[in-house]
Order: C-alpha cells, then sequence, then structure tokens
C-alpha cells in the first residue's frame, strides 16, 4: 500500500503547467487604493428674524435650517439666543442693534448677517383687481 501511494504523488517541479497558475495570464490589476475625501461640511443655513433688547439684553431671534445627515430629515430651528448662547452648531458673538446685523459662528466659519440683506424676504403685494366691467346698457 505505501509504494502505490508513493506512486500517485506528482512531481510538481517537473509540471510544465504549473508556471501557468503563477503568472498573470489575463493581466489583472489589483484595484487602485481608494482615496476616501472627506465630504465637505454643509454648514446650517441661518435667517435672522429680528433683534430685541428686552430687559435691557440683547437677544436675536433666529430661523436655522439643518440639511439631512441620515436618518434624520431635514429640519427648522427657531431659537432666540444672547451673545455667547449657542444651539447646536450656531453661536451669536455679537449683535448690533443698531445696525440691525448679528455675528455668528456658524460650524466654525464666523458670519456676519444683516435684517435687510438676510431677513426673510416679504412676498410681493398683490396687484389690485381693476375696475369691475359695466354691464352693457
Amino acid at each position: 500500500m505505501s509504494l502505490s501511494a508513493a506512486l500517485l504523488v506528482t512531481d510538481a517541479a517537473g509540471n510544465p503547467y504549473g508556471v501557468i497558475a503563477g503568472s498573470n495570464v489575463f493581466r489583472l490589476r489589483p484595484p487602485p487604493p481608494q482615496d476616501s475625501p472627506t465630504p465637505p461640511a454643509i454648514i446650517p443655513k441661518v435667517t435672522p428674524i429680528g433683534i430685541t433688547t428686552m430687559l435691557a439684553k440683547k437677544l436675536a431671534l433666529l430661523k436655522v435650517n439643518f440639511p439631512s445627515r441620515p436618518p434624520e430629515p431635514a429640519k427648522e430651528v427657531s431659537c432666540i439666543l444672547s451673545v455667547g448662547q449657542r444651539e447646536g452648531p450656531i453661536e451669536v458673538v455679537a449683535i448690533d442693534e443698531t445696525e440691525g446685523s448679528v455675528k455668528i459662528n456658524n460650524s466654525g466659519t464666523i458670519m456676519v448677517l444683516s435684517l435687510d440683506r438676510d431677513g426673510p424676504r416679504k412676498p410681493p403685494s398683490p396687484i389690485p383687481p381693476g375696475p369691475l366691467p359695466q354691464p352693457p346698457q
């Protein structure tokens, strides 16, 4: 039995087809390294609604539109903040009630928002109706 088992083992060095398995017949290449660039941070859109100085304390009224981040949908948050307060990534740095502007830190980006320029847009006034047609006489 031991003699017959030795005859079944083939000599790999003498096999002429052994080099095919080691060669790259189809010229396959490993996949290129994937550079995983981080997507740019999407900062929330902030709209100044108003400024108040009730009780001798300056407050900024802001509307913040947070973008959607899976699994959370996009959301809109209204907040009233004084200087130094924050709501998520939004921090109020300065409030100038005479100029009507609010300086905020929005996710590391310093922004100056003006009520005139960045405030909510007023809807256009409707066109007044013309005179009513008179019935023929």
